[in-house]
C-alpha cells in the first residue's frame, strides 16, 4: 500500500504544476468526471485527438466524488459531445464511462489515473466535507488583510481592470484600501501541514467597475500565498459550489475540490486545488458544456 499510496502523491505533486490549457488535463492523470445522462463520463482532453491510453477498456481511476473516494474502470469508450467547445461548435471528443461503486462516491467530482496494481487497502486517506462556514468574527480577522493584498494585486497588474473601466486610472493614482470592495463568499477550516489555524476562502473583489474572484488560502489573521484566479465569466456564482477536501496520505496535503450540485445555467463544473503551507495552486477548472457556451 505504502508504495501505492507514493505513486498518486507522486502523480498529485505533478499535476499541481498549472496548465496552459484544459486540454492538457488528461495528460497529467487528472479527469473532471460527470453525471452525463445517468452515466459517469470522464473526457479526453490530452489532444485534438484524444489519444490518451487512459482511457482504454479497463483503465483503472480513483475517483473522489461528494461523499468518499474508490475505485472504479473504465468499461466504454466512444466519441461524445458535451466536454468542450471549439471554434465556437461542440467539440467531438473521446469520452470513457466509468465503472464501480457509485454509492459509496456520491456525485462524481474527479478521476484520477492509477496503476493496476493501485489499492486502497490500509488507506490513509482523509475525505471531508467543506460547509460553508463565513462569519462575522472572519471579516474582523481578516478583512484588513484581504484589502491590502487587492491594493497590492492592482498595484502589480494581477488584478486585471476591465479595457472600458474609466476608474482604473483614478484608482492607478490613488490606490486607497477604502475604494476596495470584498466579499468573502465561502470560507472553511483545513487542515494543511505546518498551518496552525488554515482556512480557504473564496473572495470576490471589486475595484470601480471590474470584479475578480480568488481561492486564498489563510493561517489564523494572515494570508498564505497569492490569489488562485477562479474566473468568473460564464461560469457558476460560488453560491452554487458545494466544496470537499481529499488528503490521499492524510498528511496534511489536500486537494481542495469544488462541484456544482444543480446545474447552473451553463452545464456543471468541477474545480480542483493544491493545499501546501506556501498556498494554494489551481489544478483544474472545468466545465461541462453540452450548449457550448462560446456560441453566446
Amino acid at each position: 500500500m505504502r508504495a501505492a499510496t507514493l505513486a498518486l502523491l507522486t502523480l498529485l505533486a505533478a499535476a499541481a504544476r498549472p496548465a496552459a490549457a484544459q486540454e492538457e488535463y488528461g495528460a497529467k492523470g487528472l479527469f473532471p468526471a460527470y453525471d452525463a445522462g445517468g452515466h459517469w463520463l470522464i473526457y479526453d482532453k490530452t489532444s485534438a485527438k484524444g489519444g490518451s491510453k487512459a482511457l482504454k477498456l479497463g483503465g483503472r481511476f480513483l475517483l473522489v466524488g461528494s461523499e468518499g473516494a474508490e475505485l472504479f474502470s473504465v468499461a466504454h469508450a466512444s466519441a461524445a459531445y458535451g466536454g468542450a467547445c471549439r471554434g465556437r461548435k461542440p467539440a467531438r471528443l473521446r469520452a470513457a464511462i466509468l465503472s464501480g461503486p457509485r454509492k459509496a462516491v456520491g456525485d462524481p467530482i474527479v478521476a484520477i489515473k492509477v496503476p493496476q496494481s493501485f489499492t486502497l487497502k490500509g488507506s490513509r486517506a482523509v475525505y471531508r466535507a467543506l460547509p460553508n462556514a463565513v462569519d462575522e468574527p472572519l471579516y474582523q480577522s481578516l478583512g484588513a488583510a484581504l484589502n491590502a493584498a487587492i491594493v497590492e494585486e492592482a498595484k502589480s497588474g494581477a488584478f486585471r481592470f476591465k479595457a472600458d473601466d474609466e476608474g482604473a486610472a483614478a484608482f492607478a493614482a490613488d490606490p486607497k484600501p477604502e475604494k476596495v470592495l470584498v466579499k468573502i463568499d465561502y470560507a472553511a477550516k483545513v487542515e494543511v501541514a505546518g498551518l496552525a489555524d488554515a482556512r480557504v476562502l473564496v473572495t470576490g473583489a471589486q475595484i470601480s467597475n471590474s470584479f475578480r474572484r480568488c481561492l486564498r488560502l489563510a493561517d489564523g489573521d494572515k494570508l498564505i500565498g497569492g490569489c488562485v484566479e477562479m474566473p468568473h465569466d460564464l461560469m457558476a456564482e460560488t453560491a452554487l459550489l458545494r466544496f470537499v477536501s481529499y488528503d490521499p496520505g492524510g498528511k496534511g496535503n489536500p486537494l481542495l475540490l469544488a462541484y456544482t450540485k444543480d446545474a447552473p445555467l451553463w452545464g456543471h463544473e468541477r474545480w480542483g486545488f493544491a493545499l501546501r503551507g506556501a498556498g494554494a495552486r489551481s489544478l483544474m477548472h472545468d466545465a461541462m458544456d453540452p450548449r457550448c457556451r462560446e456560441g453566446f
